[in-house]
């Protein structure tokens, strides 16, 4: 987990039963996606989490805009 001083995410859903708009804020950006059902979107969230430290870790800059 990368900690909430460095990446924080919201999971909303969007009408009562779906689409859910997962919104992970990072220090170059925001990135926002949809998704059917809240349990994708949970793992996206961890994916995404996970390039983001890993980025960080290499000293790579973490571009904007970025999503895989």
């Amino acid at each position: 987990m990368a900690g909430p001083d460095f990446v924080h995410w919201q999971l909303t859903a969007v009408e009562q039963a779906g689409p859910f708009r997962l919104t992970i804020h990072h220090p170059q950006g925001v990135i926002v996606e949809y998704f059917t059902d809240s349990t994708a979107a949970l793992l996206r969230e961890q994916e995404l989490e996970g390039l983001l430290v890993a980025a960080r870790a290499d000293g790579r800059p973490v571009r904007a805009g970025v999503t895989s």
